[in-house]
C-alpha cells in the first residue's frame, strides 16, 4: 500500500480482510512511503520544503501525467490526499503529500524527528503492517539520516525467517548459486 490517512488505511485493510476471509485466507500487509527524518521535527519540514522550493506544479502534474500508473486507483488515493492536505501540505500529523507533486507512485512521505517518525511506523504495525519500503530524497542522504536516527530504535526481523520460508540452499538463480552472464 501508499501511505493515506491511517483511518482510511485501517478501512482499506478491513474490506480487504473480509473479502480474503470468504476464500479462507489471510492476508499480510507491507506499505511503501517516503521518508524526512532530521534532529526535530522544525528541521524536518524545512527540509521537505526545501525539496520541493523549485518545483514549478505545472510542470509537476506533467511528470504525473506521463507515468504509467497516472490513472491507477492508487495514484488517485494519492492525488485525494494532496487535495484534502493542509496549506503545508501535510494530511495528518506527520504525513506530508508535497513529494507526491512531483511524481506519480507513492505521492507521501512521513516527516518528522525520530521520536516521531518511529511513533508514526509503530501505528501502521499496530494495524497489522508488517513489512516496511522506505526511501528519501536523495536516496542516500536520506537513508544516512534514517540510518543514524531511527534504525537503532527499531526492532526488525527477516520475514523469510519469521514466516519459515527460509530454502535450505541458496536457490539456482544469479543471485544465488547460478550462472552470472
Amino acid at each position: 500500500m501508499w501511505p493515506e490517512k491511517i483511518e482510511d488505511l485501517k478501512n482499506r485493510m478491513k474490506a480487504v480482510h473480509a473479502v480474503a476471509e470468504k476464500y479462507n485466507r489471510t492476508l499480510d500487509y507491507g506499505l511503501r512511503v517516503h521518508m524526512v527524518v532530521r534532529e526535530t521535527e522544525k528541521e524536518a519540514r524545512e527540509y521537505a520544503d526545501f525539496i520541493v522550493s523549485k518545483l514549478d506544479d505545472e510542470y509537476g502534474k506533467i511528470i504525473r501525467d506521463r507515468a504509467l500508473d497516472s490513472t491507477s486507483l492508487g495514484v488517485a488515493h494519492q492525488t485525494k490526499n494532496r487535495e484534502l492536505a493542509d496549506k503545508y501540505g501535510y494530511v495528518e500529523d506527520n504525513l506530508w503529500t508535497g513529494v507526491g507533486r512531483a511524481r506519480s507512485g507513492c505521492g507521501a512521505a512521513i516527516v518528522g524527528s525520530a521520536d516521531q517518525v518511529l511513533s508514526k511506523l509503530e501505528s501502521y504495525k499496530k494495524m497489522g503492517i508488517k513489512a516496511f519500503i522506505l526511501s528519501g530524497y536523495p536516496h542516500l542522504n536520506e537513508a544516512e539520516y534514517f540510518g543514524k536516527l531511527v534504525m537503532p530504535h527499531m526492532d526488525t526481523c527477516s520475514l523469510p525467517h519469521v514466516y519459515g520460508r527460509v530454502p535450505s540452499e541458496p536457490p539456482k538463480t544469479p543471485l544465488g548459486t547460478g550462472v552470472r552472464v
